[in-house]
């Protein structure tokens, strides 16, 4: 189902209504509407690949998150687009992809989390800019966790992460977790109620595996990494290489919630 329908309260012959959207389908004003609500989440920016022996990729970063109120016109109708899931890269020539905007009509954009570095011989890289900054990749180290996305009514600013570190903060909150130190999983940011979390960087160490939160996926030792929570727009977590090539997770997609009264 592409959207539902809550009447939450009654109050002066109206009724509060919230209507979700996990794909991209139109909202129709009410004739006696003429402001509403949204919530607006993007879609997870997608985990680096890795490839070759010891080499651990970035977790992507959380969706932006857009909170806030508009003015609509009654009667009219907008589309809701749902900001796809990152792609997860593959080995250690791909960081992972961008996760997709969200947005209402023209009036409201969440942008996507920037995806995660890659991470091989000669060839480990910063994260991607986006909604909130990928985890670069990293060697011997553990790869960054993605950045946060925590609620605001702006979305997060892009910023990059650097070499073996977190990925970059949004203007919204903090960066992912670092891994500075060897066999150490990053964590992915925190996000904003069960959102937009940042996935995790992988591991050098099969029993320090995770890192994902609100929506992340977990990072991963010598496998795939995990891929973030459908429309949560949580990053997707980094994977690891013992010698093999492997694909980071592929972000979460987004999310969408309109309040308004009618």
């Amino acid at each position: 189902m592409a959207s539902t329908v809550f009447p939450v309260a009654s109050s002066a012959g109206v009724t509060q209504k919230v209507q979700e959207f996990l794909t991209t389908a139109a909202f129709s004003v009410p004739s006696n509407v003429t402001t509403v609500e949204v919530f607006l989440i993007a879609g997870g920016g997608g985990g680096g690949g890795a490839s070759n022996n010891g080499y651990a990729s970035g977790g992507g970063g959380g969706g932006g998150i857009s909170f806030k109120t508009i003015t609509v016109s009654p009667s009219t109708s907008y589309t809701v687009t749902i900001g796809s899931s990152g792609a997860g890269g593959v080995g250690s020539t791909q960081d992972g992809s961008n996760g997709g905007n969200t947005t209402f009509g023209s009036l409201a954009t969440a942008t996507g989390g920037g995806g995660g570095g890659k991470s091989g011989s000669g060839t480990r890289s910063r994260g991607l800019n986006g909604g909130c900054g990928g985890g670069s990749g990293g060697s011997s180290f553990s790869g960054g966790g993605g950045g946060i996305s925590q609620g605001s009514t702006v979305n997060g600013l892009a910023a990059s992460g650097g070499t073996e570190s977190a990925g970059g903060s949004g203007s919204q909150g903090g960066c992912g977790g670092i891994s500075s130190n060897f066999n150490i999983c990053g964590s992915g940011g925190a996000g904003f109620y069960g959102f937009g979390g940042g996935g995790g960087g992988a591991t050098d160490d099969s029993s320090k595996t995770g890192g994902g939160s609100s929506g992340g996926g977990a990072g991963a030792y010598n496998t795939n990494g995990v891929a973030g929570t459908a429309n949560t727009g949580g990053g997707g977590g980094g994977c690891h290489s013992t010698g093999g090539t492997n694909t980071g997770g592929a972000g979460g997609s987004g999310y969408a919630r309109v309040t308004y009264w009618s």
